[in-house]
């Protein structure tokens, strides 16, 4: 008897497959969920302005930039056609040095993505 039991609910039968109403629902909420997650981060990562991802507000650009600790950085901000060096730590901002010949600007898009290819190369090497 008890065979039997156990028998009948682990084989497979239509009667403990679920419908296909429910399936479609259960994927639309899914397809649902998952696009309301995209526009989230994208919205969350808007608001963050993190830097690289975000664009760029009108005349203030980063120009190049060195980490040289955890939370310490150098910079080289283009504002308005004056460049200046920057000292960035988790406590301050410090400006170092007013650039008297400017450092020239690239904005091609294929020199962006030889830079990513140059950081991206430096990433994979520190291994």
């Amino acid at each position: 008897m008890n065979r039997r039991i156990w028998g009948l609910l682990l084989a497979p039968m239509p009667v403990w497959a679920a419908a296909p109403e429910v399936s479609i629902v259960t994927m639309l909420l899914s397809l649902g969920l998952v696009l309301g997650l995209i526009f989230a981060l994208a919205w969350l990562l808007r608001r963050l302005k993190v830097p690289g991802l975000a664009q760029q507000s009108d005349g203030i650009t980063i120009v190049s930039q060195l980490a040289v600790g955890q939370k310490e950085r150098i910079l080289v901000v283009d504002i308005h056609g004056e460049q200046l060096v920057v000292g960035v730590t988790a406590n301050s901002v410090n400006v170092l040095k007013t650039l008297d010949n400017p450092i020239p600007t690239a904005t091609s898009g294929s020199d962006k993505s030889s830079r990513f290819a140059n950081q991206l190369s430096q990433l994979l090497n520190r291994k």
